[in-house]
């Protein structure tokens, strides 16, 4: 696709020059001897402009003012400043106010071409980038409006819902599935070990299934990576929890499970997140799920590595045992063989 270049300066030699040179590279070149032709060329034709070359020193309007007034209304197009000024300070005012570059008169044929060149193709990666940021962000906004409306639809919360509303979470990812039913199956059972009433069975098996429901949110190539996360990608990986409590919350029948929701990465040494809760801040509902959750992740297959043996899983259970993990719970956990589940 042939690039279209503005040109605007008050001198006509040096709009033909550049006119001249720039059409041979192959570029569509419009020239503007002055501001307020260029500023009424950008009201008719933004779209089509890929990236302006402007003088400084013009009548009218200065080609820092100029400047100012298209990086405010038109961010997306690149500029070039072209100044006969030929010191360090007029130019690095230019790149403080938004110019992607600037060039020194007499312009320089060379000079010319391979700014041009930098400055279109750093445009266009960023707009490819633009263009995938928005497009993932619009792909989330659409998958929770669909999973509002599906939760708005429902008007009483049962299991068999739960569970189908899970496994569509799970279809993101899919070296997790079934995880969340086994995740509901080991902390129903550690729930009924310790003689917990039927209310907060319930509140386990609905957090349970639920527990992972911001990952919706996640980009699946950060979820189905095949390789260590780096720094940045492991920060979204945190921000589920979250954004689960944002999902849950818009139902009040699903309210109760929010405690699961946001807190099954909080550790008892206070070194978990999103909230760094510690010990007896950690609802015993939490602290249970969150054991059968890094139980079940440890022995299920990722794409990162494969599952780890029962008895190595229970040794790292051991191992953080009083620091990620309850320790009451871990006991209780291996004294009843519930890894046999």
């Amino acid at each position: 696709m042939t690039r279209h270049i503005v040109t605007t300066d008050d001198d006509p030699a040096i709009r033909k020059i550049l006119q001249i040179m720039l059409r041979k590279e192959g570029y569509m070149v419009t020239a503007c001897e002055e501001g307020n032709g260029l500023l009424q060329l950008l009201r008719q034709s933004e779209e089509s402009i890929d990236l302006i070359l402007l003088d400084i020193k013009m009548p009218g309007f200065s080609g820092f003012e100029l400047l100012e007034m298209i990086r405010a209304s038109y961010p997306q197009i690149p500029i070039v400043m072209i100044t006969a000024f030929n010191d360090l300070d007029t130019g690095m005012k230019a790149m403080r106010m938004g110019a992607s570059d600037y060039l020194a008169k007499p312009v320089h044929r060379e000079a010319l071409f391979a700014t041009v060149k930098r400055v279109l193709d750093e445009a266009e990666k960023e707009q490819q980038l633009l263009d995938k940021q928005m497009q993932s962000q619009h792909q989330r906004a659409l998958l929770e409006t669909e999973l509002k409306e599906v939760l708005t639809s429902l008007q009483d919360t049962t299991i068999a819902t739960l569970e189908a509303f899970s496994e569509t979470i799970e279809q993101k990812d899919s070296y997790t599935k079934g995880h969340c039913n086994r995740v509901r199956n080991l902390s129903v059972a550690l729930g009924r070990v310790l003689g917990l009433p039927h209310e907060s069975l319930d509140i386990l098996e609905g957090g349970s299934l639920l527990h992972d429901i911001g990952k919706i949110s996640i980009p699946e190539e950060i979820l189905n990576k095949d390789s260590s996360l780096s720094k940045e990608e492991y920060e979204v990986i945190k921000t589920h929890p979250e954004a689960g409590q944002r999902i849950v919350a818009h139902l009040p029948y699903l309210k109760r499970y929010i405690p699961i929701v946001r807190s099954h990465h909080e550790r008892i040494d206070g070194q978990g997140y999103p909230d760094g809760l510690k010990g007896e801040a950690i609802p015993l509902e939490v602290k249970i799920v969150s054991l059968a959750d890094a139980y079940d992740a440890m022995t299920s297959s990722r794409a990162y590595r494969a599952a780890l043996p029962t008895e190595i899983a229970i040794e790292e259970l051991k191992f953080f045992s009083g620091s990620q993990f309850d320790t009451d719970l871990v006991n209780l956990f291996i004294e009843n063989e519930l890894y046999l589940l």
